[in-house]
């Protein structure tokens, strides 16, 4: 059952070309965007962190909660209700499967910014920086899977996940300079998820402490939050 589920996400996340664009390709548009500010010496260990976010936050609002909202539209979880298939079991491999995407975007984007931005790679605690990444890519999986099944209507529910992807993106200052902000704005993203992420995993990408600040605390708090809630108003239609 597990296998065929993980197999059952891959698929989904292969058959939609808009997945792959936003999840796979809108962080290199990104680090595109920001390659002049690299050019002219901008601090690179800043931007990786901030990339790889926005590739989690794509990988799970327009891959797993638009998924997930259009298989309820279609009725084809219905099929699901009927097998052993849980709640528990259907957000389970959602997680191992999309992880295989994240790991991959995660090497190239690396790779990409190693070989054409210098970045280094000497001196990096790599088992903690993973296990952030994947802490900072549930709390995002959960938040998207409680969007997904938060309205009663599976075309309302997919509108949101889209609503909601983007105002993660430019309200949570991944997309516009947070110093060009103003102020109340400022305030609200450096307390919505992004920011809390991007700082976790900066913290861990340069070996700071994770813990100074609230930010671990408050990815923890989240992903617990959202781990009861994307379970408890699970819908299979």
């Amino acid at each position: 059952m597990i296998f065929g589920m993980i197999k059952y996400h891959l698929l989904v996340l292969i058959r939609e070309p808009i997945n792959l664009f936003f999840g796979l390709g809108l962080p290199f548009l990104n680090l595109f965007i920001l390659s002049a500010n690299l050019e002219y010496g901008a601090t690179l260990d800043a931007y990786l962190p901030a990339l790889l976010v926005v590739a989690a936050i794509a990988l799970c609002f327009t891959d797993s909660a638009a998924s997930h909202a259009y298989a309820r539209q279609i009725k084809f979880l219905r099929r699901l209700r009927m097998t052993s298939a849980s709640p528990k079991i259907y957000v389970f491999t959602g997680i191992l499967s999309r992880l295989g995407a994240l790991f991959v975007l995660a090497a190239a984007l690396t790779a990409v910014m190693v070989i054409f931005f210098g970045l280094s790679l000497s001196h990096r605690n790599w088992l903690l920086f993973t296990a952030m990444l994947i802490l900072v890519f549930i709390m995002f999986y959960l938040i998207s899977m409680f969007v997904a099944n938060a309205l009663k209507g599976a075309k309302n529910s997919q509108n949101l996940a889209y609503v909601t992807f983007f105002l993660l993106l430019i309200v949570g200052g991944l997309m516009l300079p947070l110093g060009a902000m103003p102020g109340v704005l400022q305030t609200i993203a450096n307390n919505l998820p992004p920011m809390f992420a991007i700082n976790v995993l900066q913290s861990a990408w340069l070996g700071t402490d994770i813990f100074y600040g609230h930010s671990f605390i408050a990815v923890v708090a989240i992903t617990a939050v959202f781990g009861l809630l994307s379970i408890k108003f699970f819908k299979f239609e």
